[in-house]
């Protein structure tokens, strides 16, 4: 029992230096700057998208950008239901809308970054933007994300959150929400502070020249999740550019959350799977983390065979309740959504026992993703 206090008395010691340093990457985010006239290829990968392509690409033409000075490919992935014929009527419309189409994934690629890398290939501007088929885009979001392109800059993550469902109960939205929400406060510190862990495909743009500069994605093309954290990472490390976190809402992105907790739990698992493929540093400081989690859970089980464990167990919960009020009441400020922090609390237990199993699971298992069973790897 003494080797499992002093232990959880250094872990907590480095969790919390953690969540130190995330703090003060958050306060270290730029704000907006001048229009810089890119211009952008917007790429968006669709596999049996029929439900929502429609409403996105509603949002994505009425940009307040000029729309000489933006593209849009639509990647049919495959898809078995009416995407392709809804994004061709669309491409009828609007003449800057290109419809591409996979008929079969090659093997060593995973199907979504195959995806990309077709429109990729295929793109005429500056700058590539990806977000996802299930996604709703401010008028703004050109513009604004034109705005935090200084020349320095290679790639911009944006913020996303998710639309309200009537489906769904609204704890179980506000429990995703800031679970999610939690995401984007790291990626955002992370990029503050200079250790770039995490990123979201969603809102996510990079020069295309940065992206031909480090080789594309590299061996991380068979990685089946990580179209977008293992890229930022890549230009990271390369260290030519800078990376940028937009927080301006004028730019943030909207998605569709998911409507059970099998369906979070898969999309969990996806986003645990790729962690193992991550850089050195951050794999190290994940790891820490990872083992202050796994500290919660022994120090419950040694309850059982010494009292004492049950006190460690409650005062490990404790510090991560505090690191987590630490990290995202100031996050749910600078992100713009202070409504909800009542569920920071709740949300911080059930995090706790979602993200080691996640990991778990998305690493030595398998996880749907779009109807499909993956493993972490082709």
């Amino acid at each position: 029992m003494l080797i499992l206090i002093v232990f959880s008395i250094f872990i907590s010691a480095y969790y919390l230096g953690a969540i130190a340093f995330l703090r003060k990457g958050l306060f270290s985010l730029s704000a907006t700057g001048e229009a810089q006239s890119l211009t952008y290829s917007i790429i968006i990968a669709a596999h049996n998208e029929e439900k929502f392509l429609g409403r996105c690409l509603d949002s994505v033409f009425s940009q307040t950008l000029p729309a000489d000075r933006y593209e849009v490919f639509v990647v049919n992935d495959r898809s078995t239901d009416k995407t392709e014929e809804i994004a061709r009527r669309y491409a009828e419309e609007h003449p800057g809308l290109k419809v591409l189409r996979i008929e079969e994934t090659p093997y060593g690629f995973s199907p979504k970054k195959y995806a990309v890398i077709q429109g990729v290939n295929q793109a005429s501007h500056d700058v590539i933007v990806y977000t996802d088929a299930d996604c709703i885009v401010p008028s703004t979001w050109l513009e604004t994300i034109d705005r935090n392109f200084t020349p320095q800059i290679g790639l911009i993550q944006g913020h996303t959150s998710y639309i309200e469902a009537p489906q769904i109960s609204k704890l179980f939205w506000n429990l995703q929400s800031i679970d999610f929400l939690s995401h984007g406060v790291v990626s955002a510190g992370g990029i503050g502070a200079g250790l770039h862990i995490n990123s979201n495909a969603n809102n996510f743009a990079f020069r295309k020249e940065a992206f031909d500069g480090v080789g594309g994605y590299g061996d991380a093309q068979r990685i089946i999740s990580g179209d977008d954290d293992l890229l930022l990472q890549r230009l990271a490390k390369q260290g030519r550019w800078q990376i940028h976190y937009m927080s301006d809402p004028a730019g943030a992105v909207k998605t569709y959350p998911c409507y059970s907790l099998v369906e979070l739990f898969e999309q969990r698992k996806r986003w645990g799977s790729k962690s193992v493929y991550y850089n050195g540093a951050q794999i190290s400081f994940l790891t820490g983390i990872f083992l202050f989690y796994m500290s919660i859970f022994v120090s419950l089980g040694a309850g059982f065979f010494n009292p004492t464990g049950f006190g460690l167990f409650v005062a490990l919960v404790l510090v991560k309740a505090a690191g987590e009020m630490l990290l995202m009441w100031p996050g749910t400020r600078i992100l713009h959504k202070p409504f909800l922090r009542k569920y920071i609390l709740p949300a911080s237990l059930l995090q706790l026992i979602v993200v080691v199993m996640a990991v778990v699971f998305g690493v030595f298992g398998k996880f749907n993703w779009k109807g499909q069973k993956f493993r972490r790897r082709i």
